[in-house]
């Protein structure tokens, strides 16, 4: 017997083997799987919401917490779009897990029915004998059986990697689920802090609510807010009355500009240009439904006259010569020209 005979002898059980095993490798559905790429580690840490406490009454002390809350609220907000960032970066790394898993199924999908007609022929034409020489000895394996167990080889090979793969899919699911809830964590605390926000705010818009009727014009106007622009119009509420001077910016007369620019050197913003145009290319521009007290609305195709808004349709202003510092209706105007918040 030589040596290479003794070789293939000792083989054909192992072909006759991975024949039968690949007959019974059912084909896998495709899961998914292949590791995903890195992606920094998701802050899968619960995030914590501000520790609940009770609400001071005082104006000072709502202003302290509001400045604290609108810090912390920040922070959540940057954690929670952290959070959304790792997120698609785990669904990224999922659907690509389960493109390569694809792949690899494809592969071995033409191996498998192959193997399939070949283990199904040997057996038609005499089971595993057939694997053998012509006259069945055992001498060698046939062409056939070289090829089927060759066949096996493979497929078994792709199976191996396939399982990998579908492994790493698992792992990718799971981490996929581990930043969702993350993500979750993450806004409920940004959603609670900024409900805290507002309930701080509301509280301080009650403490700071001013209402004031013109005696002159009849109108009334309630003016809301605790921030710079509500401060600087309730310091211009006070000088209802003072007569229209052109040029003039107080303490005792008011152009239209001029009443804006000194009230708010009283809240400490001083140095404002005394001249509209300026004036609105300043601050933030604000929409006519937006409007809230302490926006500055603006008039004429050339923006020549000012007023600071009050709330309710309502807003104060030095008009004209001959006239004083008074309240009007917005809606009388019908050359308004837009709006800004300058804080």
């Amino acid at each position: 017997m030589t040596a290479d005979s003794h070789h293939r002898r000792r083989r054909a059980p192992v072909a006759v083997a991975a024949t039968t095993l690949l007959i019974g490798l059912g084909a896998t559905a495709p899961l998914a799987a292949h590791a995903a790429q890195p992606f920094g580690a998701p802050n899968a840490a619960p995030v914590a919401a501000p520790v609940p406490t009770p609400l001071p009454t005082s104006e000072k002390g709502l202003r302290q917490s509001l400045d604290a809350l609108n810090t912390e609220a920040e922070k959540l907000t940057e954690q929670y779009n952290k959070a959304r960032v790792d997120l698609d970066r785990a669904r990224k790394s999922e659907q690509a897990a389960a493109r390569a898993a694809a792949t690899l199924e494809a592969q071995t999908a033409p191996a498998r029915e192959r193997l399939g007609q070949m283990a199904a022929a040997n057996y038609m034409n005499g089971g595993p004998s057939a694997m053998f020489g012509v006259s069945g000895s055992t001498d060698g394996l046939s062409d056939g059986a070289y090829l089927t167990q060759s066949q096996a080889t493979a497929v078994a090979s792709l199976q191996k990697q396939i399982d990998q793969a579908n492994q790493a899919r698992r792992t990718a699911e799971a981490k996929t689920a581990q930043v969702r809830q993350a993500t979750e964590r993450a806004k409920a605390a940004r959603e609670a802090a900024r409900q805290k926000v507002a309930e701080v705010t509301r509280r301080l818009d009650k403490l700071t609510t001013t209402h004031v009727k013109d005696p002159r014009t009849g109108l009334s106007a309630t003016v809301k807010g605790s921030d710079l622009p509500a401060k600087m119009t309730r310091k211009a509420l006070t000088k209802l009355g003072s007569p229209y001077v052109w040029a003039a910016a107080g303490p005792s007369s008011f152009d239209c500009s001029g009443l804006v620019v000194w009230a708010y050197a009283q809240v400490g913003k001083s140095g404002l240009p005394h001249y509209t145009g300026d004036l609105l290319a300043m601050g933030q521009r604000v929409s006519r439904g937006s409007l809230r007290s302490g926006d500055l609305v603006y008039f004429g195709a050339s923006v020549h006259h000012m007023g600071i808004y009050l709330g309710g349709g309502k807003f104060l202003h030095a008009p004209q010569t001959g006239d004083v510092v008074k309240i009007s209706n917005l809606s009388d105007r019908s050359d308004f020209a837009g709006a800004n918040r300058i804080t």
